[in-house]
């Protein structure tokens, strides 16, 4: 008989092996029954009435169609024994569900391998290199899929690299399935940044022998979207429209400044947040402004003992009176002529003439004839803006023959703003102490050790004491956030001194060149405000990227790391003048 016209094996030849093989595998018995809908759109899907498989598979023949079925029904097994909740879709996108279902999937599937190792190799016989190249929304989610499921493949991708680092750290927790919604909205936000299209209308859970997850939500609902969020998702309905609204927006924000919001609809709605703001982020690939796109959250610097950054006040004293002294001498002020004074060099002659005007006219003249010119020197207030990520805690290695390196770059940077802090105080002029690191865009966290109008007493010292290094470098929105506590200064001239060792990151982008130009972006802005931005870094290798970020002249590399706290109050001398 032709191959063709044998009758297909399917649902119905498979159901009673099936059962029998789910009740040998979990001990109890499973409903079977079989979709309604045309095979070449259907996946398995769970019900109230029990485990729903596909009538046929056409894709499959002989051995590997058996095993398909057997796939697919451990599979929904798996969900129906450990999938004991759902989830609320809220706000979520389309893309955000999917990872969330990909990510429940992979968690059912541990449970299950670790009851049954066998299973393992069941289910990774139906994954394929075929999606390794590629990067788009659907082929990332299978290769997180395959990279979750086996424990010795490892993806390229740092997207998948790091869902997979972040799912493992969740499985550690006593509520790692509720968790897994959380984790889910942050990968889809951070897909989206990549620019990878997701379209929910074409969108099947891959591999074949999955089911198709609806289940696991606790409506049917149309997911309710999110303006903000819906950047870098297309759907095919409104992908003109969306076309449009980003044109629309390079016309109006190239050309002009972007806009920052203090506060995003929630917190309108919700509370009044005044420790968060919203700004946008320059995205060179489309070239515009992402509106919204950055949120810098304000917290408290946690304290401890500030007793060893009081014995380096202590010890270095006289170094500070003389850096003081130098400041003060070498700033350069601008002759300032006052007029109508009382005493001074040279009459003034306006005074003169309606002094003699008033005599012949009767009335007693004014007293204030001269004119007398000073030398006024110019206040200044500088913002120390220390990087505070995770690699600042790393030891510092001697150079040059140093023999001592028993100190963390933070501590050397601390140190710094202390020495150039306390000269600046004594010279004065005003100064503040800030940080900041980045957990993603939706959490640039900023913090404030001294402000302007504050002393630096033992609260502010316990603050700086009690900071480590964490996270990553959004460059960028912390120097606009820096920008804006900067309008506030009321001196002649203001400054914005930035910390780092090495270039701006983040765990949600992946292009190295997107934060730096964006920080690029943040510089000349903060620049045309009135407060320009002068960089310090202690990374050998940053001058390619410093130079696009601050310009020639605006930055400086220090290749001694243990010097830093000497060299940082010399080199304010020469932006002083």
């Amino acid at each position: 008989m032709n191959a063709d016209l044998r009758p297909l094996y399917g649902l119905d030849a498979a159901r009673n092996s099936l059962k029998s093989y789910l009740r040998a595998l979990w001990g109890k018995e499973f409903s079977l029954q079989a979709c309604e809908k045309p095979s070449s759109q259907q996946r398995a899907f769970i019900s109230d009435l029990g485990i729903h498989l596909p009538r046929h598979y056409h894709s499959h023949r002989g051995a590997s169609l058996r095993a398909l079925y057997r796939a697919a029904a451990t599979h929904a097994a798996a969900h129906v024994r450990y999938s004991t909740h759902r989830f609320e879709r809220g706000t979520l996108q389309p893309v955000q569900m999917a990872i969330i279902g990909v990510l429940e999937d992979a968690r059912v599937e541990q449970l299950a391998i670790a009851e049954l190792p066998g299973l393992r190799g069941l289910w990774l016989q139906f994954f394929d290199s075929r999606a390794v190249d590629s990067n788009s929304a659907e082929a990332l989610l299978l290769r997180l899929s395959h990279a979750l499921l086996d424990p010795a493949h490892r993806d390229p991708n740092p997207w998948v690299s790091e869902a997979v680092r972040l799912f493992h750290l969740a499985q550690g927790r006593e509520d790692s399935a509720l968790t897994l919604r959380v984790l889910g909205s942050k990968l889809g936000n951070d897909l989206g940044q990549m620019r990878a299209q997701f379209n929910p209308k074409t969108y099947d859970v891959e591999p074949m022998y999955r089911d198709d997850n609806l289940f696991l939500w606790t409506s049917t609902a149309a997911p309710q979207e999110t303006h903000v969020e819906n950047i870098g998702f297309v759907h095919e309905d409104n992908a003109a429209d969306t076309r449009e609204r980003f044109d629309y927006r390079a016309s109006e924000e190239v050309r002009g400044r972007p806009r920052e919001s203090t506060r995003s609809a929630e917190d309108s709605e919700a509370h009044d947040d005044a420790s968060r703001t919203h700004y946008p982020e320059w995205d060179a690939r489309i070239g515009h402004y992402r509106e919204r796109w950055c949120c810098v959250i304000e917290r408290e610097p946690p304290s401890s003992d500030p007793s060893a950054l009081l014995s380096t006040m202590r010890a270095q004293a006289s170094l500070v009176q003389r850096f003081a002294q130098v400041i003060q001498a070498r700033k350069q002020g601008q002759v300032q002529r006052l007029r109508r004074q009382r005493d001074g060099q040279e009459f003034e002659l306006d005074a003169l003439v309606h002094a003699a005007s008033d005599v012949r006219s009767g009335r007693p003249p004014d007293a204030r004839l001269y004119r007398r010119s000073v030398r006024h020197k110019p206040d200044v207030s500088v913002l120390l803006l220390m990087d505070l990520s995770a690699s600042t805690q790393v030891m510092t290695i001697p150079t040059h023959g140093e023999t001592d390196a028993g100190s963390s770059l933070l501590s050397l940077i601390r140190q710094a703003c202390l020495l150039l802090g306390m000269a600046t105080e004594h010279s004065g002029d005003q100064y503040a102490v800030h940080g900041f690191r980045s957990n993603g865009r939706h959490e640039v966290e900023y913090l404030r050790f001294k402000e302007f109008s504050s002393p630096l007493d033992e609260k502010a010292l316990a603050k700086l004491s009690g900071t480590a290094g964490a996270w990553s470098t959004r460059m960028g929105a912390a120097i606009r956030h820096a920008s804006r506590q900067m309008r506030h200064c009321r001196t002649a001239q203001r400054l914005i001194l930035l910390l780092t060792d090495g270039a701006p990151h983040d765990i949600d982008v992946v292009d190295p060149s997107y934060l730096v130009l964006d920080a690029a972006r943040a510089v000349a802005q903060s620049a045309s405000e009135g407060a320009p931005v002068f960089c310090v870094s202690v990374d050998p290798g940053s001058e390619a990227y410093l130079s696009k970020i601050f310009g020639q002249h605006h930055y400086r590399i220090i290749d001694r790391i243990s010097q830093l706290p000497e060299r940082l109050p010399a080199l304010y001398l020469r932006l002083a003048q």
